[in-house]
């Protein structure tokens, strides 16, 4: 009987605890399942339909960073930032469209977007246009990754017959 006695008091100071613990759990869960929803939300519209774009999209923001560009560095920085991974490696299996022969197949990828538009969105917003059959894989954090001039001397390599 003297063991009951002392128990009672132990397990009524653990509920706290056990309380404590459980509601952490739920606000987890529940923190985790909206996480869960907004992002999907948020992939989805962002792969939703995209509004009709000029033929001068982007051109203000191409003629700042291909003044200066220089394609044999952005043959460099594709290596450098592993984008031959996907566009080249991974090309063969379906994970990315390949840079060989990306020049031309810009053209009339994404009209009315001229090549090195459509080259300019595709690294700085991949999302607004993902080729069929492809995942939507390319990183979303060029824009804060590359410099504009790197971001330049990149797009100015993938237009050129070289890139590979």
């Amino acid at each position: 009987m003297s063991d009951q006695i002392f128990d009672r008091p132990a397990r009524l100071r653990s509920w706290p605890v056990l309380a404590a613990l459980a509601l952490l759990v739920g606000v987890t869960l529940v923190f985790l399942i909206e996480f869960v929803i907004s992002t999907e939300t948020e992939i989805a519209a962002r792969r939703a339909t995209p509004e009709p774009l000029a033929a001068d999209a982007y051109a203000d923001q191409l003629a700042a960073l291909l003044a200066d560009a220089d394609s044999a560095n952005g043959a460099r920085l594709v290596e450098q930032h592993h984008c031959t991974a996907c566009h080249r490696q991974g090309a063969a299996n379906g994970i990315a469209p390949a840079f060989v022969g990306l020049s031309e197949r810009a053209v009339s990828r994404r009209p009315p977007l001229s090549a090195a538009a459509y080259v300019y969105e595709s690294i700085v917003h991949p999302l607004a246009f993902v080729v069929e059959g492809f995942n939507p894989a390319m990183p979303q954090n060029y824009p804060e990754v590359l410099s504009d001039q790197e971001l330049g001397d990149i797009i100015a390599y993938l237009l050129t017959s070289d890139a590979h």
